[in-house]
């Protein structure tokens, strides 16, 4: 891989999502607007759970952000998919770039939108809504940055996989949206049914929601949310390997509605 082309095509890249920034200020206002609607019953939940000094926050915020930040892995199928949609795809492959400098170049922004996004959401919280970290800040910052490297892989796996952008999109959004459920983005997980409570723990989303609430609830570190960067970690690198066996830069693919 060369950097300075995989840096030339990222530059690139951030002005095509600067050029058009309204899917990712939408994927970081709408949860913002979600939660303060939500945290009244969380705060219910979790006092009934015996935490009497949670506010409810610790809850929902790792939820809403779990769950807009999956439905924002449309930003990375997007960035590869207008390619091939303004006829641009063939113009990179002829350059001098190789096809692991354009993947990179390309998913770069989109894993610094997605992690900007997740930011503004937890910054925002904490200054209006109550959330706060009673924990370890390095572990939040980790777990963050591990989920969006999870994420920007999984929208590489899609664009991989699905030959037009509709495919990629809709599939990429129900899937994000059943795991952030499952995960316990709307609700704690033990007051899904109980078959959903079985497969849980199955999803990634899952495994960040769990840490962020440990880290802003329970005052958890490092070596407590280290299970999850690793869980996180090979969900990146299944999805990476996934897009290895699949990726084809010479295919054809429909960047259109």
């Amino acid at each position: 891989m060369s950097f300075p082309r995989s840096l030339a095509i990222a530059r690139s890249s951030a002005r095509l999502l600067l050029s058009d920034p309204a899917p990712t200020i939408a994927m970081t206002a709408v949860p913002l607007v979600f939660i303060p609607f939500l945290i009244p019953g969380a705060r219910a939940q979790l006092q009934l759970a015996g935490l009497s000094n949670a506010s409810g926050a610790e809850q929902v915020v790792p939820g809403m952000l779990v769950l807009f930040a999956f439905l924002s892995v449309q930003t990375t199928v997007m960035l590869f998919f207008r390619e091939h949609a303004w006829g641009t795809w063939d113009r990179l492959r002829a350059s001098a770039a190789r096809t692991t400098d354009i993947v990179v170049g390309k998913a770069a922004p989109s894993f610094a939108a997605q992690l900007l996004q997740c930011a503004v959401v937890l910054g925002v919280s904490t200054l209006a809504y109550g959330f706060r970290i009673t924990g370890s800040v390095p572990a939040l910052l980790a777990v963050l940055v591990t989920f969006v490297v999870a994420l920007t892989a999984f929208g590489v796996a899609l664009v991989a996989v699905f030959p037009t952008m509709d495919q990629a999109m809709v599939i990429g959004n129900l899937l994000g949206m059943v795991m952030a459920g499952l995960g316990g983005a709307f609700t704690p997980i033990g007051s899904l049914p109980g078959w959903a409570q079985a497969v849980a723990h199955a999803s990634p989303a899952a495994w960040a929601i769990d840490a962020l609430r440990g880290v802003a609830l329970d005052g958890a570190g490092m070596v407590d949310v280290a299970p999850a960067l690793g869980k996180l970690l090979a969900v990146a690198a299944g999805c990476l390997i996934l897009a290895g066996l699949r990726f084809r830069p010479e295919a054809v693919k429909v960047g259109t509605t």
